[in-house]
C-alpha cells in the first residue's frame, strides 16, 4: 500500500489537493493500482491535525521505532 497526492487544478488557476490510499495487484500479469480510498484534501488535514492523527494511529501497529518531533 501507498498513498498518493492527486492535484486538481480549477478553471481559476487555483488547485487543490487530496491525499489517497492505494494499493498494487497484478491483473493479468499487468500491474494495475487500485484506489482504496480517499483520506481527505490535505490542506484541511493539515489544518486540523487528521494527518498527525493518522499517521500516530498507524504507528502503533508498526514493528520499528519511529520518533516523534
Amino acid at each position: 500500500m501507498f498513498v498518493r497526492l492527486q492535484i486538481f487544478r480549477n478553471k481559476d488557476g487555483s488547485s487543490r489537493s487530496y491525499l489517497h490510499l492505494l494499493r498494487s495487484k497484478r491483473v493479468n500479469g499487468k500491474t494495475r493500482q487500485e484506489l482504496i480510498c480517499t483520506l481527505g484534501r490535505l490542506d484541511v488535514l493539515r489544518v486540523d491535525g487528521g494527518l498527525d492523527r493518522l499517521i500516530e494511529g498507524l504507528t502503533r501497529y508498526s514493528e520499528r521505532q519511529w520518533v516523534q518531533m
